[in-house]
């Protein structure tokens, strides 16, 4: 009788334990949520800045060769003040530039730099995303949600170089053109998470935005699918493939053109949770 009430007794323990609901992965019920790491973006950059002809663009990778992956900072900051809302912010910089002899003639702010002139050229861009968001459903390995934000884009160009033209008073003359803009696009996006253990979690989010606002319009896609290892409670790695897709027309004063940009690769981060 002894050994039979003793087997129950492991197998009531073994029970009770399996019964209680397995602790959550952080990732979905931490209030503190913060990460920075490195962001290796491969760009395409198309703009164009001439009052006369707007929708001109010039090939700004190509022609300057700036497709190179380089390295820049990224960081995020989350924070969730109560069960269903959030509040995000993210941000990362750009700033790319080199020389090269124009193979063909180009129009930039309403200056001509003709075909064979040693010019310099770049871009700088920066951008700021905040997020207010609200979960949709939860489970014990799962949250989905959704809200609204907006992504201010800090861009500028400029191209650089001597002249050449059939008016002796611009002819071999030092020439530097430069356009920036500071644009907030409000967005749409979304969110989930699937985290099937403690450690282990698979996350994906996006942004939308297409509409027209003031002296700006056009529209933008913002997507990160990735995953994330909890190494010990409050710190774990990241990896996500992040991409940012751009086109806009700008009338504003200091700038009456267009852009069509995309930034796209891994980001490797490192991440606070409590």
């Amino acid at each position: 009788m002894k050994y039979i009430a003793f087997i129950f007794f492991l197998f009531g323990l073994y029970a009770e334990i399996y019964s209680q609901e397995e602790e959550k992965n952080p990732i979905l019920t931490d209030k503190f949520y913060i990460e920075a790491g490195a962001f290796f973006p491969s760009k395409n950059i198309k703009l164009g800045a001439d009052a006369s002809s707007p929708d001109d663009e010039i090939d700004f990778d190509g022609t300057f060769d700036l497709n190179d992956n380089q390295i820049t900072g990224f960081a995020n900051f989350e924070w969730r003040w109560n069960k269903k809302w959030r509040l995000t912010a993210e941000t990362f910089a750009v700033n790319n530039a080199a020389r090269a002899t124009l193979d063909t003639t180009i129009v930039f702010d309403e200056t001509t730099f003709e075909k064979g002139t040693f010019v310099r050229g770049g871009i700088d861009f920066a951008l700021y995303r905040i997020f207010v968001g609200r979960l949709i459903s939860s489970g014990q390995k799962h949250s989905l949600g959704g809200g609204l934000g907006v992504h201010a884009i800090n861009i500028g160009a400029f191209i650089e170089g001597e002249v050449k033209s059939d008016n002796p008073d611009l002819d071999g003359k030092f020439q530097k053109r430069r356009v920036s803009a500071l644009i907030p696009l409000p967005n749409i996006g979304a969110w989930y998470h699937w985290a099937p253990t403690q450690k282990w979690a698979f996350i994906a989010r996006v942004d939308w935005f297409g509409i027209s606002i003031d002296q700006y319009s056009g529209g933008l896609w913002n997507f990160a699918p990735g995953v994330r290892y909890q190494i010990i409670k409050n710190l774990g790695l990241g990896f996500d493939y992040r991409g940012l897709l751009l086109n806009a027309k700008v009338d504003a004063d200091n700038w009456k053109g267009k852009f069509d940009m995309g930034f796209s690769g891994p980001t490797i981060t490192v991440h606070g949770n409590f």
